[in-house]
């Protein structure tokens, strides 16, 4: 075979080699390509999801404050934290409503009622009754100086753990603006803090006001209780998409006051916060 044909050969096999490393690389190229387009597609589209179950729970918010601003006779805003379920056109949904009036306020309250409140959910940091006294004390000191913060602020600034300062929301608040806690709509752990009501006294309370009947005598707890509702109401409202998306919203509402045209309490959103 001459020389110039087996060389030509040759070339024509390097080409083809080379062609076809050539496609390799578009062809490995274009999968990463479109890999990354996926990728990208399925975090928009958790984006956008994300952003319809946050939207559903607004709903649900809005649909809270209508039931919280009926001031009819005859009608009782859920005040307590009884779950309501609602069905929207997105997917389901449900709300609570805690009246602030019914917690333990951080800048009122004297040190004899925050003690075992702190006391209990101090628990899963390992609290005694002498850590309890101790913060307990350091709250009140620092009223003047430290009133404007929130609670989970205020008490993570003291040491408590972020855990357990998220879990005082729920009977811990700076908006009942009196050392008085609403009976009717107190957490167990708030009734437990109050001077003068005994263990055997909480049953009776929560079967009465689960009734509609109103309270036991109590003697000298009386002075620390009132059964007015607060101004300042947390709404916390969850969402599920049909597609399985959630999300979680608490809202902070103050009273505005009564809206003469459709007898309803308006409220002011002070604070929204979602919480996933």
């Amino acid at each position: 075979m001459p020389l110039a044909m087996m060389r030509s050969r040759a070339e024509r096999g390097y080409i083809l080699i080379a062609v076809l490393w050539m496609a390799l690389g578009l062809l490995l190229a274009t999968s990463a390509f479109l890999a990354g387009t996926r990728q990208t597609a399925l975090g928009v589209r958790a984006e956008v999801e994300t952003t319809r179950a946050v939207e559903l729970a607004r709903s649900a918010v809005n649909v809270a404050l209508a039931d919280l601003g009926r001031v009819a006779p005859g009608s009782r805003p859920v005040w307590a934290g009884t779950p309501v379920e609602i069905r929207l056109a997105e997917g389901s949904a449900s709300y609570r409503i805690f009246d602030e009036g019914g917690k333990i306020d951080l800048n009122e309250a004297p040190a004899g009622m925050l003690r075992p409140a702190l006391a209990a959910l101090g628990q899963r940091d390992g609290f005694d009754a002498f850590d309890a006294a101790t913060l307990a004390q350091a709250i009140i000191a620092t009223r003047e100086t430290s009133g404007h913060l929130g609670v989970v602020e205020r008490l993570t600034e003291l040491g408590l753990s972020r855990s357990s300062a998220e879990a005082a929301v729920q009977v811990f608040t700076v908006y009942n603006f009196t050392p008085r806690i609403n009976p009717r709509t107190a957490p167990v752990t708030a009734l437990a803090a109050v001077p003068g009501i005994g263990e055997s006294d909480i049953p009776v309370i929560l079967q009465r006001r689960a009734a509609g009947r109103s309270m036991p005598r109590l003697g000298t707890a009386v002075a620390w209780l009132s059964e007015q509702p607060g101004r300042v109401f947390t709404i916390e409202a969850e969402a599920e998409l049909a597609g399985g998306t959630t999300a979680r919203i608490r809202a902070l509402v103050g009273q505005r006051g009564l809206s003469f045209r459709s007898n309803r309490m308006q409220y002011d959103v002070l604070e929204w916060r979602i919480l996933r």
